[in-house]
């Protein structure tokens, strides 16, 4: 089982028999995924209100969490039609969430995505979150078209606007927006969310932040580290003749906004980083104006801490300001495009990133600038903003001048060497040159490796990913290896027993199975069945793979009732959540039954599975020929010789194609043929 989306638990959620396997489907154009990421994680990340809990709702009966959110669908960059497995998602989904921008609006995908759920039926669960541009500037007089950001599939056969939330700026927010969209999931009134939402806050706000300046201190460490490290970096640099009065400056002023000027002013107050910031925010505008070295750089540094804490507006809005700031020398200059760049990437605003990392490239490049080491900063991030716009052209060159730069400055083993990289891996995934990225991410991962441990944090992200580029590019030993790094890094940071490492054991197991493996491949998933049952039941949507693959081994190791056995509990919970594995579970199962001499129980089920088949995995031609492999196989074992032949021989084509001989499903299809040719010489049929 290989996951090529994120995944969440619904903890404490059941879902009735005839409820959706996810709450919702985001639909969004590509350029605006950093949007979509945002929401991916606001919605499944919500704890819903414990006063709703056992509250009857289109997700079924309310629990803690919302079922898991489907946002990835990247795999249609080379589709000419809807993947099946993206269908699949739509059919299972609740509600469909349209993030409307101009990119969205302009996007084939998403407006086939909003047609295609309305023609199932669904037209009242489409939600709107409106991320960019203008909805109805087309119908506005005197406003540019090109700035509409409604998708016209919306307003077919002359429906009319979907309710929705709004996240541009002096709109709702992302909070608002947010409770918003949940109060539509969740068919509850918005102002009982914002309400619930406002109590929650104020008693995390009393029980995180109550008591003395002291206590306050410590509430807003990761703020203060961040503002002081920056104002010793300003010390360390040497940008002019003030620059030790500067730094002096700048501390006293980050320890101003940590002083209350009457101690028993904090005792029982609630007060929050975020306060801390907009404290230090006013206390800049109001003062340090003949300080224009301190004040920009102090606005910049609280603007990218603003960003650092998720809150991108205002942090894009303070480093705006820095603008107006009269005297600012040239290296001030440069980190405030760079920053404004920043936060235009982190709001999907590509092409107004590009300009304002263009903009910082300038002034760092000019003769009297001192900012030379941001360069290869400045450059990456203008490369990852060109990748996001199609630019892969220029997000290589961008990217590839910061990598010389800083293999000259910090030799090629340095981790900004490795970020370098790892960003042309990002863009040539993009662009879908799956073997650059892979390459790329291999040149990248050594670094992290000699340079940073083999437990740090990246070094586990670039093995998973090239653990699956193999595997899709069918090099399953690669595979394998990359993903057993993952588990034993894994296992020394979270245990033997973690339930993270159920996934990682069975993307290892397939690969093993494929190959015909069987015992390791058995002793893999065997072990992630142990992890997963610790926590959940046998009707798991997971373990419809889980036990399927048990069953296949069993199978093919002669063990025929036992696969039975199998394949019964992968078939339960693929029905119950309507999974993806369903007509796969009913093909294998037949396969088992016609064994077992139950051939009419075998011909129901690849009835039944032939159009679950078709319909799932559209653009994968052998899973349906493997239907008619194993159909083949059941009519020979009942001597109907001439039939199997047929369907034999026909899908054989199909499946050669896709799986070598020596394969699990390679080496089936090879007996398969050496039983007919044997019943055929039997009946006299060929000598």
């Amino acid at each position: 089982m290989v996951r090529t989306a994120p995944a969440s638990a619904s903890i404490g959620l059941r879902i009735r028999g005839d409820g959706m396997k996810y709450s919702a489907f985001i639909s969004y154009n590509h350029r605006d995924r950093k949007t979509a990421a945002w929401l991916h994680s606001a919605l499944e990340t919500y704890r819903i209100p414990k006063a709703l809990w056992g509250r009857e709702s289109p997700l079924g009966v309310l629990g803690k969490r919302l079922p898991p959110v489907f946002q990835d669908r990247e795999e249609l960059a080379a589709s000419t039609d809807l993947a099946g497995s993206v269908l699949e998602a739509l059919e299972q989904s609740a509600s469909l969430i349209v993030i409307c921008t101009p990119n969205g609006r302009r996007s084939r995908w998403v407006n086939e995505e909003i047609r295609t759920f309305t023609k199932m039926g669904r037209r009242h669960r489409i939600q709107c979150l409106i991320a960019g541009g203008e909805p109805n500037a087309s119908n506005v007089a005197g406003m540019d078209p090109e700035l509409e950001a409604l998708p016209p599939a919306l307003f077919e056969n002359g429906e009319t606007e979907p309710l929705g939330a709004d996240i541009r700026d002096g709109q709702d927010g992302k909070l608002n927006g947010k409770l918003k969209l949940l109060a539509g999931l969740l068919d509850v009134r918005y102002d009982e969310l914002r309400q619930r939402e406002a109590i929650r806050r104020q008693r995390q706000l009393t029980m995180v932040a109550a008591g003395s300046a002291a206590g306050f201190v410590v509430m807003s460490g990761l703020t203060a580290a961040a503002v002081l490290q920056r104002a010793e970096a300003i010390k360390q640099r040497d940008i002019a003749r003030q620059k030790t009065l500067t730094a002096e400056r700048t501390v006293e002023f980050v320890k101003s906004i940590f002083t209350v000027s009457d101690p028993s002013e904090a005792r029982g107050a609630s007060i929050t980083a975020r306060e801390v910031l907009d404290r230090g925010a006013r206390q800049i505008e109001a003062e340090l104006n003949d300080e224009p070295s301190v004040k920009t750089e102090l606005s910049v540094t609280l603007g990218e801490v603003y960003m650092g804490l998720g809150l991108y507006r205002q942090g894009e809005t303070l480093v705006r300001s820095t603008f107006k700031i009269p005297g600012r020398d040239r290296d001030a200059v440069v980190r405030q495009f760079a920053a404004l760049g920043d936060a235009q990437s982190k709001q999907s605003d590509f092409a107004g990133a590009a300009k304002s990392y263009g903009a910082a490239l300038a002034e760092a490049r000019k003769p009297d600038s001192r900012s030379e080491e941001m360069i290869p900063r400045i450059l990456v991030g203008l490369g990852e903003a060109q990748a996001s716009n199609d630019d892969f052209a220029s997000a290589d060159k961008s990217v590839g001048e910061a990598l010389r730069l800083d293999i000259a400055r910090l030799g090629p083993d340095h981790p900004d060497v490795a970020r370098d990289i790892e960003t042309q891996g990002l863009s040539a995934l993009y662009a879908g040159e799956m073997e650059r990225a892979q390459s790329l991410y291999e040149r990248a991962l050594k670094i992290r490796e000699r340079r940073q441990g083999g437990l740090h944090p990246k070094v586990a992200e670039d093995l998973n990913q090239l653990g699956t580029i193999a595997f899709f590019r069918r090099d399953g030993r690669t595979a394998e290896a990359y993903w057993r790094r993952v588990l034993a890094a894994n296992e020394a940071v979270l245990g033997p027993m973690h339930p993270d490492l159920a996934t990682t054991l069975n993307n290892i197991g397939r690969v093993l199975l494929e190959r015909r493996d069987f015992a390791k491949a058995e002793a893999s998933y065997r072990r992630s069945l142990a992890i997963t049952l610790r926590e959940r039941d046998e009707t798991f949507e997971d373990l419809a793979f889980t036990f399927a693959s048990l069953g296949l081994i069993k199978g093919a190791t002669d063990e025929p009732a036992a696969a039975e056995a199998l394949f019964r509990k992968a078939l339960t919970a693929a029905r119950i959540h309507r999974h993806r594995n369903l007509a796969p579970v009913m093909t294998d199962l037949a396969d088992v039954l016609c064994v077992l001499g139950r051939q009419a129980d075998a011909a129901t089920l690849l009835r039944e599975a032939r159009p679950i088949m078709a319909k799932t995995y559209p653009d994968d031609p052998w899973r349906v020929a493997w239907i008619d492999n194993v159909q083949g196989g059941c009519l020979l074992k009942q001597g109907r010789l001439a039939e199997a032949q047929r369907l034999l021989g026909d899908s054989q084509k199909v499946l050669a194609k896709r799986w070598p001989i020596d394969s699990l499903y390679g080496y089936a299809v090879r007996e398969r043929i050496r039983d007919l040719d044997s019943a055929l010489r039997k009946s006299g049929a060929i000598l």
